[in-house]
């Protein structure tokens, strides 16, 4: 079954080669491809057991995406990554790999895709089919994300829009919770609101029903929010507010039920519904400051206001010319040694890393 994780790459090679192979005088090609080389290298302070106090991580991710007269398209995107705690564990990733086709206010899917339906930063109980977020990484800063194996039929009209999807498991990864699922969207502008209607059903836990929302007020303000059904009901409500100066404050907050879709692995089954908190201030480009510009600032915690553990977040990053950039990138936790953040078996970790992009 491992083995076959890799069958959708092939399928997109075959295919590109095959349009490739064909005239140019025939039809009209438009290539974009990308490529992301980082070196990543985390140390952790004070340990509590007897474990590697190094990770490090280089990555190689390469992308790309063929249109043929703007109606057949073919991307893929990978990350070939290399890890060393303790042993050295090479592995590729299949982020994205997916066939399409444009046929007036249809587009068909065919392949791995990463959608995005929820409109949470930090948490979104809504995005049946998006990937995990973490709160604790709410950027996937190192683009590790991987799509859902899956055929999807949008149809956009206007203001409107219809998404179905159905999603197969069997080349998942056997260690991940993921089942086959089926899921529809629809999304409609209404009075300035970005407003979209979610159903689904996972074939292990059950139905789903969701509502989300966004809605940027003037030139500073926006407001975002979630609520899904399962069994019971998960809230988020969010915003985020920008200075003239370019800073920006996020915030949001996020009450899920005690229950084993929602549940974190370190939350007991007894603890009853959690309540977490969100708030990130950030700035890009310090333009304001002499010699800053190249710098960008942000930080940002997340708070189990339950048992009041946190984790804050603080990384600096400095581009160096067009292509290339350096950060610092730390995390401290805090709490109680059983509570939901401060279990983490370090006080602190921290990133070094050098990004090259093409």
């Amino acid at each position: 079954m491992k083995d076959l994780r890799h069958i959708p790459l092939l399928l997109l090679l075959l295919v590109a080669g095959c349009a490739c192979a064909q005239d140019p005088q025939e039809s009209k090609y438009d290539l974009r491809y990308a490529f992301t080389a980082i070196e990543d290298a985390t140390l952790y302070s004070n340990l509590r057991y007897p474990i590697p106090g190094t990770f490090n991580q280089l990555l190689l991710e390469p992308s790309f995406r063929l249109l043929r007269l703007h109606r057949w398209s073919v991307a893929s995107s990978l990350a070939s990554v290399a890890q060393t705690y303790g042993d050295t564990h090479p592995q590729l990733r299949v982020k994205e790999a997916y066939v399409g086709l444009s046929a007036g206010d249809f587009d068909l899917t065919l392949g791995r895709r990463i959608v995005r339906w929820g409109t949470g930063i930090a948490f979104t109980p809504a995005g049946v089919l998006d990937p995990p977020r973490n709160p604790t990484n709410p950027t996937d800063r190192l683009n590790l994300n991987e799509g859902r194996d899956m055929f999807k039929a949008d149809y956009v009209h206007g203001a409107q829009a219809l998404q179905m999807a159905y999603s197969n498991a069997a080349l998942v990864s056997g260690t991940t919770t993921l089942h086959d699922t089926a899921a529809m969207r629809y999304n409609v502008l209404v009075h300035g609101f970005d407003t979209s209607l979610i159903a689904g059903h996972d074939r292990n836990d059950g139905a789903v029903g969701a509502l989300t929302f966004s809605r940027v007020f003037g030139q500073a303000w926006e407001a975002h929010g979630e609520a899904a059904w399962r069994d019971h009901a998960a809230v988020v409500l969010g915003g985020k507010y920008t200075t003239a100066i370019g800073v920006s404050f996020t915030g949001e907050f996020y009450t899920p039920p005690n229950i084993a879709f929602f549940r974190d692995g370190s939350i007991s089954s007894l603890a009853g519904r959690q309540h977490y908190l969100f708030v990130q201030v950030g700035k890009w480009r310090l333009r304001e400051l002499p010699g800053w510009k190249q710098w960008d600032l942000d930080a940002y915690m997340v708070a189990n206001l339950n048992d009041h553990s946190t984790v804050t977040a603080i990384e600096a990053t400095r581009r160096i010319g067009h292509r290339s950039s350096a950060y610092l990138h730390a995390e401290l936790p805090s709490g109680s040694k059983t509570s939901d953040y401060g279990m983490a078996p370090f006080s602190a970790a921290t990133s070094l890393g050098v990004r090259f992009q093409l």
